[in-house]
């Protein structure tokens, strides 16, 4: 079976590990595996992930591990993914570096380079279904076309192959944008004051104005000095000289509006939130991060006459079929979880042959 996943995301990466997985003992049906991404580069961008229980009992499933009643036993992913976070004591789950937990997939991905292609720097055009249920797909300004059995939609809360190829209404903006990002604290040129955020509890979150919230998250105890921040802004909060242009606006400019506003309500605390703020963006890692916003959107599965949103032998997973406002890595161990279920679905298909693969996509759904 030839399988397109478009996206090389978590969910991208985790369901072509979970289908290589379950078909590896299956010679009769052997999977290869094409993932498309349009970005030119997998870059350490991001912030935090929360990797909670069901994601760990997912990744441990989609490289096939069987887990006893004790739950003591784990695949060397995440073995790898535990030593590098931070135990959350309230969930069991560990918070990580988002681009960590991509890495250790990519690395396990690689590993499989007979069984899955990845192409970066490619972009989707045109679906083209055949008379046998197959697709040929073609990609913009590139002559890179794919054949394939199966396509998956991995691609993000801004699916372009939910909308555009399945045409299913977007996402749904929650009013909200969010930059992610981290900063270096023991760099020779950080104050004091940045040196003093490794003494943060695990995670912090701070209000810098009327819709403006900056949290931290403390990665020193594994990362030393790194801190990773997230800059959330609600735009119907804002005030009116306060506006947000996707891609352009930072952070930096959405504070100094705010302190600059006549109708801003600054007392010291906020004042020393905002000063703090200000320095932690100024110094941080990459400065791209401070213009690299994203709105973030849900999706709703209880539309009328969409639902999962599946036809023929296409299929959606993560962010693309079911977005969820970011909740302690929620949407990526959902993700992990749709990667272990379709590889279930399939490799029934694979022992019972009156099974179609679009009866099979569809009970996945």
């Amino acid at each position: 079976m030839k399988v397109l996943i478009v996206g090389c995301g978590l969910a991208g990466l985790a369901a072509a590990l979970s289908l290589t997985s379950s078909s590896s003992n299956d010679d009769d049906d052997d999977i290869q595996i094409t993932i498309v991404e349009k970005r030119k580069d997998l870059e350490s961008k991001g912030a935090t992930f929360g990797l909670q229980i069901n994601g760990q009992n997912a990744l441990n499933e989609i490289a096939g591990v069987v887990v006893g009643e004790n739950q003591s036993s784990c695949c060397a992913m995440l073995d790898k993914l535990k030593s590098a976070g931070l135990i959350i004591p309230s969930s069991g789950g560990y918070m990580l570096p988002w681009w960590t937990v991509r890495d250790v997939l990519l690395e396990e991905v690689q590993a499989r380079k007979d069984n899955i292609k990845i192409h970066l720097g490619v972009s989707i055009d045109v679906v083209s279904e055949q008379e046998d249920g197959s697709y040929i797909a073609t990609f913009k300004d590139d002559t890179l076309q794919i054949n394939a059995d199966l396509i998956i939609g991995a691609d993000g809360v801004h699916s372009y192959v939910r909308r555009e190829i399945l045409s299913l209404p977007n996402a749904t903006p929650s009013g909200a944008y969010v930059w992610r990002g981290s900063v270096d604290t023991n760099a020779a040129s950080s104050s004091d004051i940045l040196k003093h955020m490794q003494e943060f509890p695990i995670g912090k979150i701070t209000k810098i104005g009327e819709g403006l919230i900056m949290a931290y998250f403390n990665f020193h105890p594994k990362v030393v000095g790194q801190i990773a921040w997230v800059f959330t802004a609600r735009v119907d909060m804002l005030l009116d000289n306060m506006t947000v242009d996707c891609g352009k606006t930072t952070p930096i400019d959405l504070i100094k509006a705010y302190m600059d506003s006549d109708d801003a309500n600054v007392d010291e605390e906020l004042k020393k939130n905002c000063e703090l703020a200000m320095l932690v963006l100024n110094n941080t890692h990459q400065p791209s991060d401070l213009t690299w916003s994203s709105e973030m959107g849900v999706i709703d599965l209880n539309q009328e006459d969409i639902g999962w949103g599946g036809k023929g032998r296409i299929t959606l997973i993560g962010d693309a079929a079911h977005a969820v406002r970011p909740a302690s890595g929620l949407g990526g161990s959902l993700a992990f979880e749709d990667a272990a279920m379709l590889a279930r679905y399939i490799t029934r298909r694979n022992t019972n042959s009156t099974a179609s693969i679009e009866e099979q996509l569809r009970a996945f759904e």
